[in-house]
């Protein structure tokens, strides 16, 4: 089991009611494992079968990489808008 820290943004943050928590999730777990996780956990995120982006340690990520004890996992939506 390892534990990793998770942040949430945007409207992902306003659907689940926080923005950060600590996940305990089984070893060899990947990020698109820990998106199920959650999803289970949290069902108003609706994580799966939608467009995110994760990052672990600040850096992006696929949702294929195996996670670590420890790691920080951002997950954010698309984001567009900004002065044109």
């Amino acid at each position: 089991m390892i534990q990793v820290k998770v942040r949430l943004f945007a409207t992902l943050r306003q659907n689940a009611g926080w923005k950060e928590k600590t996940v305990d999730a089984p070893d060899g777990t990947n990020i698109g494992d820990l998106l199920k996780i959650l999803e289970q956990s949290y069902p108003t995120l609706q994580l799966t079968g939608r467009s995110l982006y994760a990052a672990v340690n600040q850096e992006y990520a696929r949702f294929d990489q195996l996670l670590q004890p420890g790691d920080e996992v951002a997950i954010f939506p698309p984001v567009s808008g900004g002065i044109g």
